[in-house]
């Protein structure tokens, strides 16, 4: 048989227990919301850092196209000096009358 102090007392010890419980339950929640707010700053800062290099991607991504860009005008504009040049093959105008005489000159002083 339970003690008659025992007996007597028990709702308060339940009671004791109960409170103490619910004081643990309180206490555990606090801290579960303190280690997710934690973890909400470290997340919020990795995602800061995640968007900056996102951000600084993009921006290289950008450049390189431009330098991309750049460097296929140059192509395309040295493949047309190339065909302007193929093309005025074999079309060599006479020099002038006085242009001839002069490089006649030249020529012959030179030698």
């Amino acid at each position: 048989m339970i003690p008659a102090v025992l007996s007597r007392n028990l709702p308060g010890i339940a009671l004791v227990a109960v409170l103490a419980g619910g004081v643990w339950t309180v206490a555990d929640a606090f801290q579960d919301r303190s280690r997710l707010r934690a973890d909400l700053a470290a997340t919020r800062s990795d995602l800061a850092t995640a968007q900056a290099s996102l951000h600084q991607a993009a921006e290289t991504a950008r450049i390189h196209r431009a330098h991309l860009a750049r460097a296929a005008d140059e192509a395309r504009a040295w493949v047309a000096l190339s065909d302007d040049l193929q093309n005025m093959e074999g079309r060599d105008a006479p020099l002038s009358p006085l242009l001839g005489a002069t490089a006649q000159r030249l020529f012959r002083s030179g030698q």
